[in-house]
């Protein structure tokens, strides 16, 4: 067998180039070196452990970038001469969903969910919830944006985003 194609799952979420960041991970397979093929996850520091080329820092990378990086790696190191690889993103970094919902915290990265549907996945507004307004920090953004009710559904959770559900006040 040849190299596998890259599944609906790795295509980018966003109409943008997708780029790696902590968390994502990786299913990397190297062509006949079935020991040099499995998942590895991007650690905090934006690092790859990978087997015979040490930790590559792979942070805003895209995966065709990281691709070319491991196989010249492991061509320089000698050890692989003619080094096939493929990278596919296995795993999207999560989100996470803050304030006041039922259930706060981390969840996992699915294509096409949109502000709303997060609400949803995190169970619900708390009584004390400003449902008429989120706010959302995108990964990579410095500064917040406050999304109105009204584009809630227009909206799509992208991996990394943090939103935040505000409190009422009465």
């Amino acid at each position: 067998g040849g190299l596998p194609l890259e599944s609906a799952a790795a295509l980018p979420p966003t109409d943008g180039i997708y780029r790696v960041a902590p968390g994502d991970v990786l299913r990397i397979s190297t062509y006949m070196e079935t020991d040099l093929s499995s998942e590895f996850t991007v650690l905090p520091n934006g690092r790859l452990a990978f087997p015979l080329t040490g930790e590559l820092d792979v942070r805003g990378l895209t995966i065709e970038e990281i691709r070319a990086l491991i196989e010249q790696r492991l061509r320089a190191g000698g050890l692989v001469r003619n080094a096939r690889v493929a990278v596919n993103i296995a795993q999207f970094r999560p989100f996470y969903i803050l304030g006041e919902v039922a259930r706060p915290g981390r969840y996992a990265f699915e294509a096409n969910m949109t502000l709303q549907s997060a609400v949803a996945t995190a169970g619900g507004y708390t009584v004390r919830a400003n449902s008429r307004q989120l706010i959302l920090r995108r990964d990579g953004d410095s500064a917040n944006r406050r999304v109105p009710i009204e584009a809630k559904e227009q909206f799509t959770v992208r991996p990394g985003d943090i939103i935040t559900v505000p409190k009422r006040y009465f």
